[in-house]
């Protein structure tokens, strides 16, 4: 019994990090090729695709809550903390993005739109250091929400450092600052 738990974890995990990449389409059979697992232990433990994308749903609830213990540990200051911690939960992120490029599937949505606002919460102060500005805490949140969808849909994961993940949200910042009355201050701390 223990080993067909190992075996539907694999398929859990190899199907996450294929998830990350290609989204929900990806094909079970190159699923199966990737992880050298025989596709027919996959129907042994999963009734359906759709099953086993409940299941990543589910690790990726989990995987929020571990990225969302890193921020509060870990940031101290916006930048460069935050895309520190961002880039140790790399695939995750990506799997985060996906969700956002896939609003179809409401679940997908919905789980996208939660742990942002989590995710939110405990980065205002710093959110609120980083622009100089009087806005209210709703009006930050929801400008963040912008700045945070374009940052995603721009993300590209061929390009992840750092450095990269930094650029791209200020440059967001500085392009979309119009929409929030207000100015980017030089330090965050």
């Amino acid at each position: 019994m223990k080993s067909n738990q190992g075996v539907r974890q694999k398929w859990i995990e190899a199907a996450y990090s294929e998830f990350a990449l290609t989204g929900p389409d990806f094909s079970l059979k190159a699923l199966s090729e990737k992880s050298k697992l025989p596709r027919a232990s996959l129907y042994y433990h999963f009734a359906s695709k759709e099953e086993l994308l409940e299941e990543l749903l589910l690790l990726h609830q989990e995987n929020i809550n571990k990225y969302h213990s890193q921020l509060v540990k870990k940031v101290k200051s916006l930048i460069p903390d935050l895309y520190e911690v961002v880039f140790l939960h790399k695939e995750g992120i990506l799997f985060h993005r996906q969700l956002l490029l896939h609003p179809e599937k409401d679940e997908f949505y919905t789980l996208y739109r939660s742990a942002n606002e989590i995710s939110f919460t405990i980065l205002l102060p710093h959110i609120k250091r980083l622009f100089d500005t009087p806005g209210s805490d709703d009006e930050f949140i929801q400008f963040y929400h912008t700045l945070t969808d374009a940052w995603y849909i721009r993300l590209d994961p061929n390009h992840f450092s750092v450095e990269s993940m930094i650029a791209l949200a200020l440059e967001i910042m500085e392009n979309t600052l119009g929409l929030f009355s207000g100015s980017i201050s030089p330090k965050s701390e």
